[in-house]
């Protein structure tokens, strides 16, 4: 099954980018390329948004502690926004 899921990137040139894409669940989390360096950014936090749908936040493997807190917070703040829909 798939699922449109939305993530915020913490760290790396994209720090702060929100991106919408396809997530196939049949894996436990998803992960995402980062279009600019090529670097792989894993889960670090994930937040329900909408009625069932998931705000994910990947972490860059450059990032800062600061950066991740920053995102962090954009993340609780976007997961609970009534801007924040996903779709199954």
């Amino acid at each position: 099954m798939h699922q449109f899921i939305e993530c915020i990137i913490a760290g790396g040139p994209e720090h702060g980018a929100i991106r919408r894409q396809l997530w196939d669940t049949r894996y436990a989390l998803p992960s995402v390329q980062s279009q600019q360096d090529g670097q792989i950014c894993t889960v670090a936090a994930c937040r329900t948004a909408g009625r069932s749908g998931r705000c994910f936040l990947l972490l860059h493997p450059l990032a800062s502690g600061r950066e991740f807190i920053d995102m962090l917070a954009l993340l609780n703040e976007h997961a609970t926004s009534t801007c924040a829909t996903t779709a199954n």
